[in-house]
């Protein structure tokens, strides 16, 4: 087959060159000038090893080629010129030759020249980069990172001119971005609007994560020049649809915000969406209600093509939901109630005692965030306290495990020992802390200055409190001017309040507290649900 292409080449060669005046075929050779079939490298090159090649051509006999390497300034760095024969020959400068591995990055150009025997002469000029990569590419490395691998890194090839992959990774229908670097030092891209292009972070509204529900086994690419990327399945499954959503009154019965992944053969599942009761919504193959939908077949766990609206009878909750597009069956799971939007906290552990009604209520720091200080007590495992999102029983919070929050039916949760307590809980990642803590105040304006030993001076008291807690010593000296204060717990920085709106109320890790002046005071520290203050009282 190369032979065949060399010789059209030739004749179709011979035939345009025919036209030409000066150009004649004598003694059954072509006379046109050589051609260069081939070279090497183009575009981009690997650092390291590697050889200089041109391949060439000619209707008469080769007689001599040159090939010469400049940098990107035009500086010859070698040359080579050498007899060739017959019609088709080829030049190679080998690695050793020209120290190919003591090249630096950057732009090279391979000048070729050759020569026949009817001293017709061809020049080409072949520019390249010596990379980091096999292939040209905007960045030398490529990972990926989400909720799916703990915002790690995982590293991603380069298949192509600019083009990364990598294959069978599960994004779990999480957020996940893209980086060029383990540890988020340098750039990295992410696509909000699900519209298929990537946005950097050092572009103007560029910090969003990739959140559009990818789930299943997938193998992602990503242009690093043009910054548009892909997510398709790993593996090919047997369906009779194009695609798969949930329609409804929540989304206004269109949207692509509840959309299925196709996990096996004709098999369906969108890993949450949220019901609450009497929603009405179908699953349709399009977002936009085209093609083939679903909705109630009057028998439970199997659908209708083009049936009436399902019309959700259960609890408020998020529900993961499967479909089989081949016997129409499907599933509606709960996976968890929706993030309170209050919590409380009830137990015998606490004050409040096992009486819902007395319950105590944590801050809430963020959705699906909140804290609380409060004194608890060491019990058995009958014992200890839980959490309320009202104030009753239904929905109620406990552990599955030390520290991993549970929904009805979860046990108590306890405490090692007596004492004043920090409790976290994050139902984003159903996670809850206890820490125990001590406070002081701390500070130039006081007389223990900034703690350079542990413990701290200034340790405070717990003077009592029911939800609202006070801390205090009193008639402490501070020295006023430009000296500053602070509360802190455990004798270190990972817990501290500051006021740096001069406001009165504290902040973690808020600036220093300026001093009311020279004198005698009691210094409180107060920590209730309603926010954290402090009261500096001049005696």
């Amino acid at each position: 087959m190369k032979k065949l292409f060399l010789y059209f080449s030739l004749i179709f060669a011979a035939a345009l060159y025919s036209c030409q005046e000066g150009v004649e075929n004598v003694d059954g050779q072509l006379s046109f000038p050589p051609t260069i079939l081939s070279s090497s490298p183009t575009v981009s090159v690997k650092i390291g090893t590697f050889d200089l090649k041109a391949v060439l051509v000619s209707g008469a006999p080769l007689t001599s080629g040159t090939l010469t390497l400049k940098d990107k300034d035009g500086n010859t760095l070698y040359t080579m010129t050498e007899g060739l024969s017959g019609t088709k020959d080829s030049l190679v400068a080998k690695s050793s030759d020209f120290n190919s591995a003591a090249l630096p990055l950057g732009d090279y150009t391979m000048e070729i020249s050759a020569v026949n025997t009817r001293n017709l002469t061809t020049t080409k000029s072949v520019a390249f980069a010596v990379s980091q990569t096999l292939y040209p590419a905007k960045n030398t490395k490529m990972y990926i990172a989400g909720e799916f691998n703990g915002w790690g890194a995982a590293e991603l090839t380069l298949i192509s001119d600019f083009t990364w992959e990598i294959k069978n990774i599960d994004l779990q229908g999480k957020a996940w971005k893209l980086k060029n670097t383990p540890d988020w030092t340098d750039e990295d891209w992410g696509d909000p609007g699900c519209d298929g292009l990537m946005n950097s972070n050092k572009a103007e509204g560029g910090n969003g994560n990739t959140d559009c529900k990818f789930s299943g086994l997938v193998n992602v690419t990503f242009n690093d020049q043009t910054l548009t990327y892909s997510v398709k399945p790993a593996v090919n499954f047997k369906t009779n649809l194009s695609g798969l959503f949930v329609l409804g009154n929540f989304n206004n019965f269109e949207g692509d915000e509840s959309k299925f992944q196709l996990k096996a053969d004709n098999s369906w599942e969108l890993a949450e969406v949220r019901l609450k009761p009497n929603d009405e919504f179908k699953f349709s193959e399009s977002p936009y209600f085209k093609g083939k939908n679903y909705g109630d077949s009057g028998t439970e766990g199997k659908a209708a093509e083009f049936g009436p609206n399902f019309v959700w009878a259960g609890a408020d909750g998020f529900y993961k939901v499967t479909f089989n597009d081949a016997t129409l069956k499907y599933t509606i799971t709960l996976v968890r109630y929706p993030y309170p939007d209050k919590l409380y906290l009830v137990g015998d552990a606490s004050s409040a005692g096992w009486n819902p009604g007395a319950s105590i209520p944590f801050i809430k720091t963020a959705d699906g965030k909140f804290e609380m200080y409060a004194w608890l007590k060491h019990t058995n495992t009958d014992g200890g306290f839980k959490m309320l999102q009202i104030q009753d029983w239904p929905g109620a919070w406990g552990k599955s495990t030390d520290g991993n929050l549970a929904q009805d039916g979860g046990n108590n949760i306890q405490v090692p020992v007596d004492g004043f307590y920090r409790i976290t809980a994050d139902f984003l990642t159903l996670k809850y802390t206890t820490t125990l803590t001590t406070w002081a105040v701390v500070g130039d304006a006081t007389p223990g200055g900034w703690p350079a030993s542990d413990p701290d001076p200034g340790v405070l008291t717990l003077t009592g409190g029911i939800g609202t807690y006070t801390l205090s010593i009193d008639n402490m000296v501070l020295t006023g001017g430009t000296h500053e204060l602070k509360f802190r717990a455990n004798n270190s920085w990972d817990i501290n309040l500051g006021d740096g709106n001069a406001d009165g109320v504290l902040e973690y890790g808020g600036g220093n507290i300026k001093s009311p002046g020279d004198g005698t005071y009691l210094v409180e520290l107060i920590l209730a649900p309603t926010g954290y203050t402090y009261k500096l009282t001049k005696k």
